[in-house]
């Protein structure tokens, strides 16, 4: 593994940190950064086939989660069962990395809590823990390219006593990855690429954990920040190590506030998310948007919503690409401003051009996930029946069933009578 800063950093003058430009190259793949990775189900990128992914993205990068995997109880878990690494259980083209986490992000609250050595999580059948020694050895046994540690993230916002515990854990936790992987590095596994978790606390709540990082640099080959802020001002020794953003930016404008901070890496839900509600991106980033007159001073959406009647018999396409395609010309941007030193000042005019917030999903889109949902107690059923009684006694009435039976006339079909029946 190998990371560069390509170009002086663009530092604030309060700060060690800016804007950066850099190169993470990792197993015979190369990302320019900043640059974003895209969150897979199951380890697969949500409506993205394989081949799709490889032939018609410029995606380099995937985030997958254990918990996706882990619904039975070790030994009976398929993942590790498999004789391969994970790369060959997902069938993930080798032109992407696979970063792997326990959780997903952004993660669903969970039932229980964290212990000293469990981790709450939610699999596709419910709520369970998963023991942060399995999380260890299903890392080291999967070689994904990159191992994210384990940070201890309570559910509720961490009261005076609650921090110093989240401090403890998460060091103990990363303290036995890197003594785990030191081992399997001996044993000739191969070398297992660390990324170390900040927590979302100021500096001096972690500040004995920030000295042990420092300690164990040799060891680390990356941060994954849970509070991007924290990358204004990364101590200097820890200062060159690439910066994953995990705290689940929600807009276009979020990404670019972290950009600014100096955050070099981006997983973003968001991506997925608007695709499954039917919603197209539709924004640049360097330059005025050529549909938005100067004299107009009203901003512009950053988006499409496809639910809209005016869509409905629209079959023109939207743009080249898709929103994959929008959101790798969006980094490619940014990289080129941050060259040609503009990157401040096509920010605030990004920020002058379009809304402030992604449209609101109005469409039902596909069927929703439980990971989608935060867990609420007494809650109702989030997804409509997808199947109900045609009849009284749960077949078709005499009516229904001769009406079903009833072949659709042409007339039906061209004034919608039979369709509109049917949808």
């Amino acid at each position: 593994m190998c990371f560069r800063l390509l170009a002086p950093v663009v530092k604030d003058a309060a700060s060690r940190s800016g804007p950066r430009l850099g190169r993470l190259s990792i197993n015979k793949v190369t990302l320019e950064t900043p640059t974003f990775v895209a969150p897979a189900s199951r380890g697969a990128v949500p409506h993205l086939s394989h081949d799709n992914l490889r032939d018609h993205t410029n995606i380099k990068g995937i985030y997958v989660a254990l918990e996706d995997f882990v619904e039975k109880s070790s030994p009976h878990v398929p993942i590790y069962n498999h004789k391969g690494t994970l790369r060959t259980f997902t069938s993930t083209p080798s032109a992407s990395l696979l970063i792997l986490s326990a959780r997903r992000v952004p993660p669903v609250t969970t039932a229980a809590s964290n212990t000293d050595h469990s981790l709450a999580i939610l699999t596709s059948v419910g709520f369970r823990m998963l023991e942060v020694d399995e999380y260890f050895k299903g890392a080291l046994y999967l070689r994904p390219d990159i191992v994210l540690g384990i940070p201890d993230i309570p559910q509720q916002t961490p009261g005076r006593h609650r921090a110093p515990k989240m401090v403890f854990r998460t060091e103990l936790w990363l303290n036995e990855l890197i003594n785990k992987a030191t081992a399997s590095e001996a044993e000739g596994r191969g070398k297992s690429y660390i990324f170390a978790p900040l927590l979302p606390l100021d500096w001096e709540q972690q500040r004995w954990y920030v000295e042990y990082l420092k300690t164990q640099i040799s060891s680390l080959s990356g941060l994954a920040l849970y509070d991007s802020s924290l990358a204004f001002d990364i101590p200097a020794k820890l200062e060159m190590l690439p910066r994953m953003s995990l705290d689940d930016p929600g807009n276009p404008h979020q990404v670019l506030q972290q950009v600014s901070w100096g955050v070099d890496l981006f997983n973003l839900a968001f991506i997925t998310q608007l695709t499954d509600a039917g919603i197209a991106l539709d924004f640049r980033f360097s330059g005025a948007n050529p549909t938005h007159p100067k004299e107009d001073r009203r901003k512009i959406p950053m988006a499409v919503n496809l639910w809209g009647v005016e869509y409905a018999a629209d079959l023109e396409p939207l743009g080249a690409g898709h929103n994959i395609a929008v959101i790798d010309r969006f980094f490619a941007a940014i990289r080129e401003s941050i060259i040609q030193g503009t990157f401040e000042q096509n920010r605030l005019h990004f920020a002058d051009t379009y809304v402030d917030d992604l449209p609101e999903r109005t469409g039902q889109g596909p069927r929703l996930r439980g990971y989608q949902f935060k867990s609420e107690g007494g809650s109702g059923k989030k997804n409509p029946k997808s199947f109900s009684k045609l009849g009284a006694g749960g077949g078709l009435g005499g009516d229904k069933k001769k009406e079903a039976m009833t072949p659709p006339r042409d007339k039906d079909l061209v004034e919608g009578g039979f369709a509109e029946r049917l949808f």
